[in-house]
């Protein structure tokens, strides 16, 4: 299934949530929505779903609105959990499944399947309030996906879980890649999301700051990376040469190298400006970028 937003923007009470966003979501791809809490990912995707209308702009799916059929071929994990607590994890699965138009026999034969595949088929009959938080989270993705949806939208697919789960969340999204799968997958995590989208479109405070694949970003990002911690003024980082950009937070400092100069000319200048007591070098993740396209500006960085 295609996706195609066209300058979507959403106000409540008169308070614009989020700005002209366009981008596209193809099958066989994975879509990275990327913010922190409040950078409206959220309400992007209950838009998408139809739960929120837009205050403007488009949302086609194949060139077409969303109607009951689309809804249909759609799986959606919201962010905000929520099960029939006093039914057991078959009970759930069979009736999700039953909402989507499966007949009682096929809902029984797909629920028995994704409980085997998620190794928890022992706890079929366990009712969703004895579970564990962990066991919870893979029977609300299951309750996404039983319907084999030619569309997945995930919000917050990582939240909660531990490193195993994970990683059988990363597995099962890149097989349903590899299915030709449209998977749209918003998430604070932005490791994971490098880990496995094909395409970003990272958000703050509503606005697009970064919207290309992911091969691009990082060709755009490719220089060095000095991270640093110190409790020394930092005006004597301003002038280091070799370094095209500064930018700090509360945990610590980071310089972005010109991609022409040594960043071991441009560490042995930081160590002789500054006290050092913690000090990395490597190419910027997605976080990284994250934070320097969003930090406030001073005259090579952040303030």
């Amino acid at each position: 299934m295609h996706l195609k937003v066209d300058n979507l923007s959403k106000e409540f009470s008169g308070n614009t949530i989020l700005h002209n966003l366009s981008f596209e979501a193809r099958a066989g791809f994975i879509l990275g929505i990327l913010g922190p809490k409040k950078a409206g990912k959220t309400t992007l995707l209950r838009m998408l779903m139809d739960i929120v209308r837009p205050t403007s702009g488009l949302i086609l799916y194949d060139d077409r609105p969303v109607n009951a059929k689309i809804r249909n071929a759609i799986g959606y994990l919201p962010e905000e959990r929520g099960l029939y607590s006093e039914y057991t994890v078959n009970q759930v699965l069979v009736h999700f499944a039953r909402l989507k138009r499966f007949s009682r026999k096929k809902a029984q034969v797909e629920a028995v399947r994704l409980m085997d595949r998620f190794n928890i088929i022992e706890q079929m009959d366990t009712p969703v309030l004895h579970l564990s938080e962990e066991v919870r989270q893979k029977v609300q993705l299951m309750t996404a996906i039983i319907h084999n949806p030619d569309l997945l939208i995930l919000d917050e697919p990582f939240h909660k879980m531990d490193a195993s789960n994970q990683t059988l969340i990363r597995k099962l999204v890149l097989h349903l890649k590899e299915e030709g799968k449209t998977i749209v997958l918003a998430t604070e995590e932005m490791d994971e999301a490098e880990a496995v989208c094909d395409e970003i479109l990272m958000l703050n405070e509503g606005r697009v700051v970064m919207q290309d694949t992911l091969s691009n970003i990082r060709d755009k990002f490719r220089e060095h990376m000095i991270y640093l911690e110190t409790p020394d003024d930092l005006q004597a980082l301003q002038d280091i040469f070799g370094v095209k950009k500064i930018t700090q937070n509360h945990q610590g400092v980071r310089l972005y190298v010109d991609g022409k100069h040594s960043p071991q000319k441009v560490l042995d200048s930081v160590i002789r400006a500054v006290d050092v007591k913690k000090l990395e070098i490597h190419r910027p993740n997605l976080q990284d970028i994250y934070a320097d396209i969003t930090a406030p500006k001073s005259r090579k960085g952040n303030a």
